[in-house]
């Protein structure tokens, strides 16, 4: 059998790039609607690379919330690709290199995760390499096209682009759900956690949405088995 090629990682990675591209494009345009540059836009997607997180980055901006309290939310909700990265670094072989390891750790993705594990016993580094840059080109470059476009729009249509955060939050629950019912128990109670503390206790919505994070990860711990989790795999 031939072994996968940096051509074959780009191949896999179309489907990927066409819907990074377009949630990109989504991204950009709520950035507009806070006032970002182009190039603001442009660094954030190159560099802190997550969709989830980076709309949540905007809706905390939105909210006022304090810079730490941003950054320990992002650091838990990326904290996943810690482990995904290591599952991989087996098969990519990447004790040869620091940079292998630093790129295979910025660069996976749920959606990279998955196509690099079914590959798992034939994957190759170029192959990873493609696989990864193209998502990555995907992302970035549907955010650049998002901003630009954004400021040629009437606010309304910027602003209504803001729905796309809740029923992308709402479709990763939807799918999580269906594997297991634990994913909304834990859903409800980070919302319900957050939203005492926000209006019973007036504590600032930054720091009620880390310690909600906090507090669902550690019900998680308790609810969720190592099997459900891919502990065991």
């Amino acid at each position: 059998m031939e072994k996968l090629t940096f051509k074959d990682g780009v191949v896999d990675a179309l489907a990927i790039f066409v819907g990074y591209f377009t949630t990109a494009i989504a991204f950009g345009l709520m950035t507009t609607t806070l006032s970002f540059s182009l190039l603001e836009t442009w660094l954030m997607s190159f560099f802190v690379y997550a969709g989830s997180s980076q709309f949540l980055i905007l809706s905390l901006i939105r909210g006022g919330t304090s810079l730490i309290s941003i950054v320990i939310s992002v650091f838990f909700i990326n904290s996943r690709y810690i482990f995904m990265a290591s599952s991989l670094s087996g098969s990519l072989d990447t004790n040869k290199s620091v940079w292998r390891k630093i790129f295979a750790g910025f660069s996976t993705t749920d959606e990279v995760f998955s196509l690099a594990s079914f590959k798992a016993k034939d994957i190759t580094w170029p192959y990873f390499v493609g696989l990864s840059l193209t998502s990555w080109i995907g992302w970035w470059s549907g955010s650049i096209v998002g901003a630009t476009i954004g400021d040629f729009l009437p606010d309304i249509i910027k602003r209504a682009s803001i729905i796309t955060v809740y029923a992308m939050f709402a479709s990763i629950l939807g799918g999580e759900s269906k594997k297991s019912f634990k994913a909304v128990i834990v859903f409800l109670f980070s919302a319900l956690l957050n939203s005492l503390l926000l209006l019973v206790f007036s504590l600032p919505s930054g720091f009620s949405i880390v310690v909600s994070m906090l507090s669902e990860a550690v019900l998680a711990s308790f609810i969720y088995t190592d099997e459900e989790v891919g502990l065991n795999d």
